[in-house]
């Protein structure tokens, strides 16, 4: 489901936003992810769903692998950047999974599962 909401940010909030949705976030300890490299729990990367990565035949060649996306928590107003590092297997088309980290900012409340959260950046197609 796209979100309206990132066409009325302003431009210097969300400069590379091409490309805007909604979804649940949940958190994975991050490791060795479809792109091939290895991170951690304190690293703000995010995993994205099978259908939103779109891996071919060798997953560390999708040039989805290093780009960001900025998220954006409606509730607290506050947004982030995340790179792509890994694919979500649960994650339906447009939720996230994070790193602990970057939960933590977005949703420094949250109980490991936030929904209505919005993201969106110029290498996730809609």
């Amino acid at each position: 489901m796209r979100s309206a909401f990132f066409a009325a940010l302003p431009a210097l909030l969300l400069p590379a936003i091409t490309s805007a949705y909604s979804g649940d976030m949940t958190y994975y300890t991050p490791g060795l992810g479809s792109c091939g490299l290895v991170h951690n729990s304190n690293d703000l990367v995010v995993a994205l769903s099978i259908p939103m990565m779109g891996n071919g035949a060798n997953p560390n060649n999708n040039p989805k692998c290093g780009s960001w996306i900025g998220i954006w928590n409606p509730v607290t107003k506050t947004k982030h950047e995340a790179q792509i590092v890994d694919t979500c297997f649960a994650c339906q088309y447009t939720d996230i999974d994070v790193s602990p980290a970057l939960f933590k900012l977005v949703s420094p409340d949250g109980d490991g599962r936030v929904h209505g959260i919005d993201w969106g950046g110029p290498m996730v197609g809609g």
